[in-house]
């Protein structure tokens, strides 16, 4: 098998404990080169978004800016930098539909959400033109669980975060409604998830109305940020 990211060919074979181990064996699908170019962030993490945290504060200037503007705050997670590495992986993922590719992430992904334990994982919708265009939701592609669709993008249509500045993000209107299918969500842990949080305006777009459904709890949790 070769990398999906070089098309180098892969050398790996299955450690002892991993044939000891209860379950099927899950073989990489990318060499090691390209996935130490993805990034963790190191601790100490901001608990509003999850990224590094410098200066002793207790939250990051935007987290506290959020707080300050709507009374309330998520607790959100990043699993990687937005880095150029990730930057690369998801143009060619999300924008050049590469869908092969949703292979790299998803597992550590969908494991992440399922820890966190909510009554329901909700991912973050994209518009019919999206749809229509690029054939997937990045988001779902993401993930290999039971999800809750739970939101819908407003038919006005929902111009792509990717091309506009941090101002033009954090000026963006309502983009999302519920879905006509949603239930109640009265004392329900909902979690919100995202391929990139940049300035965090969307998932603050998906959980206010979640919370306003009746959510007891809302999280976040993207691929990177």
């Amino acid at each position: 098998m070769k990398c999906l990211l070089c098309n180098h060919q892969l050398h790996w074979q299955p450690r002892l404990s991993q044939w000891l181990r209860w379950g099927p064996i899950s073989e990489p699908v990318i060499c090691k080169t390209c996935q130490q170019g993805f990034h963790h962030y190191q601790p100490p993490f901001c608990p509003g978004c999850g990224r590094h945290l410098e200066g002793g504060k207790e939250y990051c200037a935007d987290c506290a800016a959020w707080r300050k503007r709507l009374g309330w705050g998520l607790t959100h997670r990043c699993l990687y930098c937005y880095d150029d590495a990730m930057k690369e992986w998801m143009h060619r993922y999300k924008f050049d539909g590469d869908y092969l590719l949703r292979r790299v992430f998803c597992g550590e992904l969908t494991a992440a959400a399922l820890q966190l334990g909510a009554d329901c994982i909700v991912p973050v919708p994209v518009t019919a033109t999206t749809m229509a265009t690029r054939g997937f939701n990045q988001v779902t592609g993401l993930l290999n669980c039971r999800l809750s669709p739970l939101l819908v993008t407003i038919s006005r249509g929902k111009q792509a975060q990717s091309t506009k500045n941090r101002q033009e993000r954090l000026a963006t209107s309502q983009p999302f409604q519920l879905a006509s299918t949603t239930s109640s969500l009265a004392a329900k842990r909902v979690l919100v998830v995202d391929d990139v949080y940049t300035t965090g305006r969307t998932i603050y777009h998906a959980a206010a109305l979640l919370r306003a459904a009746g959510a007891r709890e809302v999280l976040g949790l993207s691929l990177a940020g």
